[in-house]
């Protein structure tokens, strides 16, 4: 027994630096998802925005559902608690940019997908999770943001 005592303590100091480390790595992590969401949205949003007049329907519509895409795996990033505040504000900032140039299409693309059509590996549970992020997402980026006049008068 006296052997086992004397090796408790380097034990736990071995796990406790092993769950240090795991925590630093996700938080680390998660916040360069963050950018790498926001980084990978940029492109094809901003083809989008300059050519969608003269895009044909179906190049019309594999950019809108990269978009799309991106948009749903920003808004659920973003309910992260630990996501840093550059991290999170590049977010936000590229969403309500992305939110205004689709509008309500994301949303209404999210709630008549059904799990087996674009994304088969998505059940219900998931989709709802999804459909609330983008609701969230829009209500604070989009609806609650303020108004360029009422930033200029600040």
């Amino acid at each position: 027994m006296e052997k086992i005592k004397s090796l408790l303590l380097p034990l736990a100091l071995v796990f406790a630096a092993i769950a240090i480390f795991e925590f630093g790595a996700r938080y680390g992590a998660t916040n360069m998802r963050a950018y790498a969401i926001a980084s990978e949205l940029k492109f094809p949003l901003s083809i989008y925005a300059q050519a969608e007049a003269n895009m044909d329907n179906s190049s019309k519509e594999h950019f809108t559902m990269l978009i799309d895409k991106g948009i749903a795996a920003g808004a659920m990033h973003r309910r992260i608690w630990y996501l840093e505040r550059d991290a999170q504000d590049a977010l936000d900032s590229l969403l309500s940019y992305a939110l205004q140039v689709r509008g309500d299409a994301v949303a209404e693309r999210f709630a008549s997908m059904e799990a087996s059509e674009d994304m088969p590996a998505l059940n219900e549970t998931k989709l709802a999770e999804i459909r609330e992020a983008l609701a969230e997402a829009k209500s604070d980026l989009v609806d609650k943001a303020p108004k360029v006049v009422e930033q200029e008068a600040e």
